[in-house]
């Protein structure tokens, strides 16, 4: 008796089992909810458009009576089925509710409008932000190479510069050496103070004017004694051109510092 009561307690598990299974199979083959009125609308509209009016009714009338939202879509088709079918009773009905509920209509497609434009809006905006996003991005790469071609362009001028010093300085250098050989030749000749300050004022055309009206206190010898020391003359040689002691040479030196500063005659060739 056990075997055979446990054999029919197996066969009526497993009944209940596939019974259960079987309702959820066709529970969820079933649309449910918001999406199977959605569901039967797109069949209905497909067989509306298709000529099929007894198939569309099938699956519009539920939409009808259940689903607020779309209620409106499915009586415009039931009303132009209704009309071509001369339904009055039904023709009536779907008349009445479109007329009272035109505004709602009315109000959700100005709605749906509404939404469609903040998210053509929304869209726009976006791809006005993604474009100014890269211009900025572009425009400081510009900058930035701008940037790196000006300073590219100053260190350029910074070496011309340097260069023109440079060779400038090697000139002047080069033609102070040429006047301190031509002095010493002369000093070696006679009559020097004469032939070196000819050779000076040649090299340096008005410096000694512009040594004399600078410092309009000094005398003829004291500027002649200034354009020797510019030339690095020694005292002994000073002395010599000038036709002074050393002694003497010495306080004049030391007086002119005192006057004019070490080297005045510098500033005046330039």
């Amino acid at each position: 008796m056990i075997p055979e009561a446990m054999k029919i307690s197996k066969n009526i598990g497993g009944f209940i089992l596939a019974i259960v299974c079987a309702t959820a199979l066709i529970a969820y083959a079933q649309p449910s909810g918001e999406g199977r009125w959605d569901r039967y609308l797109d069949i209905g509209t497909a067989f509306y458009f298709d000529g099929q009016a007894d198939s569309a009714k099938v699956y519009l009338e539920p939409v009808f009576e259940n689903d607020a939202e779309q209620k409106t879509t499915a009586a415009r088709y039931l009303l132009d089925i209704a009309l071509n079918e001369g339904d009055t009773p039904k023709i009536n009905e779907y008349a009445l509710f479109l007329a009272d509920n035109y505004d709602l209509s009315i109000t959700h497609e100005r709605q749906k409008s509404h939404r469609h434009i903040l998210l053509i809006g929304a869209a726009a905006l976006l791809v006005l932000l993604v474009m100014g996003g890269v211009f900025l991005m572009n425009h400081k790469r510009h900058k930035k190479a701008e940037a790196t071609l000006l300073e590219e362009q100053q260190q350029q001028r910074e070496a011309y510069d340097r260069q023109l010093d440079a060779a400038q300085s090697a000139i002047e250098k080069q033609t102070f050496e040429n006047l301190q050989k031509q002095a010493k030749e002369i000093l070696s000749r006679g009559n020097q103070r004469k032939r070196i300050l000819e050779a000076f004022n040649s090299v340096y055309p008005h410096a000694y004017e512009r040594l004399k009206s600078t410092y309009p206190d000094l005398t003829e010898q004291e500027c002649d004694l200034l354009v020797l020391n510019f030339l690095e003359f020694r005292i002994k040689e000073e002395a010599e051109i000038l036709e002074l002691s050393q002694n003497t040479v010495m306080k004049y030196r030391s007086n002119l510092i005192k006057k004019v500063g070490k080297e005045p005659v510098a500033g005046l060739v330039r």
